[in-house]
């Protein structure tokens, strides 16, 4: 099979502008997102402005060729589902002939991608014969339905809106893709403009051979068939009988996605970021606006090989309870009705192995026919028992209280008839295929569920109307994009959120909070790519992660990741000297920033017995101000040095976001004016970088007249410690000819403190 090689592009006026039609505008309409005229509302024109500048940068269908990939980054539970679908309907209204959505790894996902299309869509209900929809198709029919489809666009006397667009959905697996591409390849495809959407873009898609490559001293433009992943491979042979197709993958998990190598052929050029509606509850909602939503499981409650679970934990009957008190409020205020969520349930997630689902399903059960029995028994031996648990109700009732105000009914009303049917019909499900298949959800049937499982109810399941979480699993190796997949406690639960609460352990609950910092650094670093349309090639691939975390799983990155932490210590240019052209590039742009401020430096306090070099000038100014005027003015290229430079500029410019006014200390080593610096000789080691940029404490050993560090205390105590502090050094290197070399030593206070990880730039 010929491959089609990418062309990249960064050029603006490759950019169109696509026609939006009926076909776009009444799907949002059908949605709720306009008024009784049909005049969209405000989500009908975020989620129509959005998918417009996704089409742009998708192919023109008037060029012939075109191949692109792009990345379409959501939150989780945020309604990329409905991005995709308007892009269909778009792509409809302009003429694309083929859309194919790769749509998750399991039957269920892809049935209820399948189902949400055609609904959306109004397919079912429509008679206008637009759409034909074929899901894994495989047969003769089905081969000869696409071609018959594809005559008619071809045929220049057929009327295109009389035109068919296939809307193909294809599970992720190896048959299904396989079947897809060897049913299309012996079609010409020439001149039919193709969307294929990867959902879930970041899961089986890319390349798991690609660590064992790297390690096997492979390059990537020489991996054979046999030497990548069986999926990526798959999808790659699909992608190369389209001549003009867009490839875009959606995902609200792309920490794989933007750091595979940039050579990758999934490696995405262009970037558009999702916006949220404003009911939407992600994590900033829970672990940084509403942490009283969020409860630590101790650590006695959670289950270890060395000390495993023999009864239900304390922790898990509290969330229990919280849980029945809410849907019995549900029940009798009926203000489920008002917020259109018609469900109320609880989700627990012990671990990723079905044994321990079981258990915890036997558990349920128990406490069920146990809590039943209690209330509605009149025995007077069981009423101490019977009071004690329902004074267990009324924690729970207060805790609801605490968020709900007053619009909780009383207790008693809650006492009664309501709870005990809540408890009693409350269907409890196992989630996972140990009987067979994993079994699917009608949530028609009841108002209230109790689900229990682990992976299967990961990515793309939605549990409806989730209010308690229950996830005594704590983080494994800390890949971000798993934890991130298993918080189905995101959504749009703005109506309802005082009723919701996440039970975690407090080390998943310190993740989680880490993880709302680094998301909102990747979209933050993001964003002008996605204004610009930029290409991502462009994007210096560096991120906050906290040192617990990892970014994703090691087997799909060829290039190992760097990682730095910026806090506490000091930061040097190792190698200032790398560019012969830069070191008087650098001298002037420090002159110049100095030139307006001098009258604002001053000798810092010090030993009078200081010797000259000893004695330094300082400042205090805005970080913005350094940062803006100096900082950003110096190159560095040395590689060692550039990536951690641009990290730490990168932290200064978000940190001065939130503290515009933050100030720091300038010092001007061994100088008395910027005309009059004294410079400090320095030696190379055998890497080409300073040996030894700081001057020593004097003296160095204790005398009869001072102790050790007493007249100097050294370079490195130069300093605030809760200050930035930057000191400015020049140098004359031994035995070389540089001379008036400047460089850098920066400390970074702990309130700036960063972990970083990043991609190397030799990789990018």
């Amino acid at each position: 099979m010929t491959e089609i090689i990418e062309v990249q592009t960064n050029n603006p006026s490759s950019q169109w502008n696509p026609n939006v039609g009926d076909e776009t505008l009444e799907l949002l309409r059908s949605k709720g997102f306009a008024n009784s005229e049909g005049v969209l509302n405000a989500t009908g024109e975020r989620v129509l402005d959005e998918t417009y500048r996704i089409m742009q940068v998708c192919g023109n269908p008037a060029t012939v060729q075109y191949n692109e990939t792009g990345i379409v980054i959501g939150y989780v539970q945020s309604g990329k589902t409905l991005s995709f679908t308007t892009l269909t309907a778009l792509a409809r209204d302009n003429n694309y002939q083929i859309v194919i959505v790769i749509a998750g790894t399991s039957t269920p996902l892809v049935n209820q991608s399948t189902e949400r299309l055609r609904r959306d869509l109004r397919i079912d209900t429509r008679f206008d014969r637009k759409w034909t929809v074929l899901r894994n198709p495989n047969s003769v029919e089905d081969f000869e339905n696409i071609q018959t489809i594809l005559s008619q666009w071809a045929d220049a006397t057929f009327p295109k809106d009389r035109c068919r667009t296939l809307l193909i959905t294809v599970m992720k697996q190896k048959d299904h893709l396989r079947n897809l591409t060897e049913l299309l390849q012996d079609i010409s495809l020439a001149g039919v403009p193709t969307l294929i959407i990867d959902d879930e873009g970041d899961q089986a898609s890319l390349n798991t051979a690609a660590r064992r490559a790297a390690r096997e001293g492979i390059d990537l433009e020489d991996l054979t068939e046999n030497e990548v992943s069986t999926i990526y491979r798959r999808i790659r042979n699909l992608r190369a009988i389209f001549p003009h197709h867009t490839f875009l993958q959606y995902t609200a998990t792309p920490q794989a996605n933007l750091f595979i190598n940039i050579m990758d052929r999934l490696s995405p050029n262009f970037i558009k970021l999702l916006t949220p509606g404003g009911d939407y509850t992600g994590g900033i909602s829970f672990f940084v606006q509403r942490p009283e939503l969020i409860r630590e499981i101790p650590l006695q409650d959670i289950s270890t090989p060395n000390q495993p679970l023999l009864e239900p934990p304390e922790s898990m009957l509290s969330a229990l309870r919280l849980f029945y008190m809410g849907v019995v409020a549900g029940i009798i205020l009926g203000h489920d009705k008002l917020s259109n969520q018609r469900n109320r349930s609880m989700l627990i997630h012990p671990s990723r192995l079905q044994g321990d689902h079981n258990t915890y399903y036997s558990w349920l059960n128990n406490i069920r026919d146990s809590w039943i029995r209690l209330i509605r028994s009149n025995d007077l031996s069981d009423k101490e028992e019977r009071d004690y648990l329902i004074s267990e109700f009324k924690t729970a009732y207060d805790d609801l209280r605490s968020t709900a105000g007053a619009e909780l009914p009383a207790f008693d009303a809650m006492i009664g008839h309501d709870l005990i049917h809540a408890i009693n019909y409350t269907p409890i499900v196992e989630v996972n295929s140990r009987r067979g298949s994993t079994p699917q959800i009608n949530w028609q049937d009841s108002y209230s569920w109790i689900l229990v499982g682990g992976q299967s109810m990961d990515r793309g399941f939605t549990v409806e109307g989730l209010t308690v979480t229950y996830m005594p699993r704590n983080v494994g190796v800390g890949n971000v994009d798993t934890i991130q997949q298993r918080a189905r406690f995101y959504g749009y639960k703005r109506a309802y959120l005082n009723y919701c609460r996440v039970f975690l352990d407090q080390v998943t609950i310190d993740a989680y909070t880490s993880i709302v910092e680094h998301e909102e650094d990747v979209r933050e670093r993001l964003v002008e790519f996605d204004i610009n349309n930029k290409h991502l090639n462009d994007w210096e691939r560096d991120v906050v992660l906290d040192g617990m975390l990892n970014l994703t799983r090691t087997n799909v990155l060829y290039d190992d990741l760097d990682r730095d932490f910026f806090g506490n210590e000091w930061f040097t240019i190792r190698a200032p000297h790398d560019t012969e052209n830069y070191i008087t590039l650098n001298l002037n742009s420090i002159l110049s920033f100095l030139q307006p401020r001098m009258q604002s430096f001053q000798v810092d306090e010090g030993h009078p017995n200081r010797t000259q070099e000893q004695k330094h000038l300082v400042s205090r100014m805005t970080v913005k101000d350094c940062l803006e005027h100096l900082l950003n003015k110096l190159k560095y290229t040395r590689e060692s040095d550039s990536a951690s430079y641009s990290s730490i500029r990168g932290i200064l410019k978000r940190y001065i976001e939130d503290h515009p006014d933050e100030e720091c200390l300038v010092y001007l080593m061994s100088a008395r004016s910027s005309d009059d610096w004294t410079r400090r000789t320095r030696r190379l080691n055998n890497n080409n970088e300073i040996q030894q940029l700081f001057q020593g404490k004097q003296p160095t050993k204790k005398t009869a007249q001072y102790e050790v560090g007493e007249v100097y205390p050294g370079d490195r105590e130069i300093k605030n410690d809760n200050l930035l502090s930057i000191q400015i050094h020049l140098l004359d290197i031994r035995n070389t000819t540089f001379v008036s070399v400047p460089t850098l030593a920066i400390w970074i206070p702990d309130q700036m403190s960063k972990d970083i990880v990043r991609q190397p730039s030799n990789s990018i």
